[in-house]
């Protein structure tokens, strides 16, 4: 996928409008890694479709969802990108200071009112469900699962881009947690397998 195709995909889900936000978003994390590394610099050409997109996608797994975290948010993928595209509450967990305040001030760039940015660890924040659970790159499935079990309810969907290996993460989860698992793939890499899991208690 090329990033203007990937731009067109936003624009059909989304419209115009949200599409140049988003845009708008991706500049600042364009700007912003010249002072701190938030993307590799290889992907800096393909912001599109390796970030915007491939974080405005998985709200195709949330209908009817009233809130969202998303652990370990970095440079604000997918919790920014989630922020933008919708109205949900987003609380985005980030431990390092540099990247907190950076998604504080994008967030108050864009006047995203409904964004949170909680530094610290998913650990840390105080127990309570939420609808969804989001984490990009950020440990295993086993130990994402373990880390979050005070953040889950029999509601919370857990949504997570694992890219080529998600198959392999789904059979070890099985063994160990009890829910409904399954695997989506990405579209902007037929390959690159989103999972999803329902209900998930140990």
């Amino acid at each position: 996928m090329t990033e203007d195709e990937a731009r067109a995909w936003v624009a059909e889900h989304f419209g115009e409008t949200m599409t140049e936000r988003l845009g708008q978003f991706g500049e600042m994390v364009v700007a912003e890694n010249e002072r701190q590394n938030l993307i590799a610099p290889a992907t800096v050409d393909q912001i599109w479709t390796r970030h915007l997109l491939d974080s405005a996608q998985l709200l195709r797994f949330a209908s009817e969802r009233t809130d969202w975290l998303d652990i370990g948010t970095g440079a604000g993928f997918p919790g920014m990108v989630i922020a933008l595209l919708s109205d949900v509450p987003v609380t985005m967990v980030e431990p390092r200071a540099r990247r907190a305040d950076f998604l504080k001030a994008a967030a108050a760039r864009l006047g995203l009112d409904h964004a949170i940015v909680f530094r610290g660890r998913a650990e840390a924040l105080p127990p309570r469900p939420y609808d969804m659970i989001s984490a990009r790159a950020v440990a295993p499935l086993a130990e994402l699962l373990t880390i979050t079990g005070h953040l889950r309810g029999p509601r919370t969907r857990l949504v997570l881009p694992r890219g080529r290996g998600g198959a392999a993460d789904v059979d070890l989860a099985r063994a160990h947690w009890q829910g409904m698992f399954h695997v989506e793939h990405s579209v902007t890499d037929p390959e690159s397998l989103i999972v999803i899991a329902d209900g998930v208690s140990a």
